[in-house]
C-alpha cells in the first residue's frame, strides 16, 4: 500500500513536520469511522427500533413517528450539498469537527425532549450534525490514500456505518427493554462524544491541509447535476437504497410484528440479520469491482435486480400469507443489494472532474436521502390511511396486512425504474471520464472496452 505524499507549503517542504506514516493515516481514518458509526446508529435506531415506544410516549400517529425519520433525513439530504462544498474547500477535518458538536448536542436533546415539538427539533439537530460525517471522511480519505485504493477504503468506511446500524437493531432493542429507551440513548450520546474527541486528537497529528480555495461557490454543484452521465446513477440512488432503508429502519420491524406476529425481540433479531448481511456485502462490494476487471456496471445492474426480486417477494408474501422465511429472504436480498454502494459512489466520482470529489458524492447522497425521506413519509401515510382497520393493543397500533401490501406495491413499481436506469449507467473501469465530453469518442483502451 502506498503512503500519502508529504504535504508542502508555499515555501517548500516543512522540515519541522514529520510526514504522516501509513499507520497514522489508517488510525485517523478509523477514528473518523468511529464517529460515522454513531451517525449511522442515529439514522437506524429512530424510529424503526422504538416505533411503538415513541408512538405511545408522545401519542403520535404512524405518519408522525415516520416523520421523525423523515425530518432527520431531509435535513441530512439537503445539507449534503453544503457540506460537500465546505469539505472540498476547507477540508474534511474542520467540517467533521463542526458536525460532531452538533450531532452530540442533538443526541443528548432527543431523549430529554418533553414535548413532540422539541422531539422533532432535537431530531433535526441530530440530522444536521450527522450530515457532516460521511463527506468529511470521503474528502480526507481522498487526500490520505492513493486514488486506486479509493473503492476499497470506501467499502471499509461503509462497513463501519453498517456496524453502527447493527448496534441500532437487537442490541439497542435489548438495552431499551432493560433500562428504557431514554437512558439507552443518553448512553449512546456519551459514547459519541468520546469518539468525536478521539478523532480530533488523531486528526491533529496529520499535516494541515494546504491549497484550499477561499470562499464558497455553488457552480460545481450545478456542473455535477447537469452532467448527463450522472442521471442514471441519481435514478438508482432515489430507488435502491431508499427502499432498503425504509424497510430496515422505518417499517421493517413493525411489519414483522404486525403481520408476521413476531415479538419485538425476534423482529429486532431479524433486522440485525438484515443489517449484518448489508454490512458484509458492502465490505465485499469494495473489492468486487476489482474482481470484475474494475467494472462497476454489472454490480449496479445486479443490485437493481435484487431489489426488484425482494419487493416482489414482499408483495406476494403479504397477499398470500406465506411463511415468515420468505419475508426474511426478501429482507436479505434488499441488504445484499447495498453491496453496490462502493461501486456506485466510485462511479459518481469518476464521472465528474477530480476537483469536486466530495461535491459529486454529496449530490448523490442528497438525492439518495431525499428518496429515503420521501419513502419513509409515504410508508407512514399509507399506514395512517388504514388506521381504521388497525387494532389497538397495550404495545401500540397493529396495522392490517393490506396497508403493507400497498407500500410494497409502490416499491415494486419503483424497482422497475431502477433496473432500467442501471442499464444506462456509463462504465468507467475505475478511471475518470470527466476529461471527455458526453458526446466525445474516448480513445483510452479501457474506455473502448467499457460497455
Amino acid at each position: 500500500m502506498e503512503r500519502a505524499p508529504a504535504t508542502s507549503g508555499p515555501a517548500g517542504p516543512q522540515p519541522d513536520r514529520t510526514p504522516p506514516t501509513e499507520r497514522t493515516n489508517v488510525a485517523a481514518l478509523m477514528a473518523m469511522v468511529s464517529v460515522y458509526f454513531f451517525s449511522y446508529f442515529q439514522r437506524t435506531a429512530i424510529p424503526g427500533t422504538i416505533f411503538d415506544e415513541l408512538q405511545t410516549a408522545y401519542a403520535l400517529t404512524a405518519s408522525q413517528v415516520a416523520s421523525l425519520g423523515a425530518v432527520f433525513l431531509q435535513v441530512y439530504a439537503w445539507m449534503q450539498l453544503v457540506v460537500g462544498v465546505a469539505a472540498d474547500q476547507v477540508g474534511g477535518r474542520r467540517t467533521l469537527s463542526v458536525g460532531s458538536v452538533l450531532m452530540v448536542a442533538g443526541a443528548v436533546a432527543f431523549p430529554l425532549a418533553p414535548t413532540p415539538g422539541t422531539l422533532f427539533a432535537a431530531r433535526a439537530l441530530t440530522g444536521l450534525g450527522a450530515s457532516f460525517m460521511y463527506l468529511s471522511i470521503v474528502q480526507e480519505m481522498d487526500r490520505l490514500f492513493p486514488a486506486r485504493q479509493f473503492v476499497g477504503w470506501m467499502g471499509l468506511v461503509l462497513f463501519g456505518g453498517y456496524a453502527g446500524g447493527m448496534a441500532a437493531t437487537l442490541p439497542f432493542e435489548r438495552a431499551a427493554a432493560l433500562v428504557g429507551w431514554r437512558p439507552a440513548l443518553l448512553a449512546v450520546a456519551g459514547l459519541t462524544a468520546l469518539a468525536a474527541g478521539l478523532s480530533q486528537l488523531l486528526l491533529r497529528r496529520l499535516p494541515p491541509r494546504r491549497g484550499g480555495r477561499a470562499g464558497f461557490s455553488a457552480w460545481p454543484l450545478w456542473e455535477i447535476v447537469r452532467n448527463p452521465r450522472s442521471l442514471p446513477l441519481m435514478v438508482l440512488a432515489v430507488v435502491n437504497f431508499p427502499v432498503y432503508f425504509t424497510v430496515q429502519n422505518v417499517l421493517g420491524k413493525k411489519f414483522l410484528e404486525d403481520v408476521g406476529g413476531l415479538s419485538s425481540r425476534t423482529a429486532a433479531a431479524w433486522m440485525l440479520a438484515m443489517m449484518c448481511t448489508g454490512a458484509a456485502c458492502t465490505f465485499a462490494g469494495g473489492f468486487l469491482p476489482r474482481l470484475l476487471g474494475h467494472r462497476r456496471k454489472p454490480v449496479l445492474i445486479g443490485a437493481s435486480l435484487l431489489v426488484g426480486a425482494a419487493c416482489v417477494l414482499l408483495l406476494v408474501g403479504v397477499r398470500h400469507q406465506v411463511p415468515g422465511g420468505v419475508f426474511l429472504l426478501a429482507y436479505l436480498l434488499l441488504a445484499a443489494a447495498t453491496g453496490s454502494g462502493p461501486a456506485s459512489l466510485s462511479t459518481m466520482k469518476e464521472l465528474n472532474r477530480p476537483g469536486v470529489v466530495a461535491q459529486s458524492i454529496a449530490v448523490l447522497n442528497c438525492v439518495t436521502y431525499l428518496g429515503v425521506a420521501a419513502l419513509a413519509w409515504v410508508g407512514g401515510a399509507v399506514l395512517d390511511r388504514h388506521a381504521a382497520g388497525a387494532v389497538r393493543t397495550a404495545g401500540g397500533l397493529v396495522y392490517p396486512a393490506a396497508a403493507y401490501a400497498a407500500v410494497f406495491a409502490v416499491f415494486c413499481g419503483l424497482s422497475l425504474l431502477a433496473v432500467a436506469a442501471s442499464c444506462l449507467v456509463r462504465e468507467t473501469r475505475g478511471e475518470a471520464l470527466a476529461h471527455h465530453s458526453p458526446g466525445q469518442r474516448c480513445d483510452c483502451r479501457a474506455h473502448r472496452r467499457a460497455s
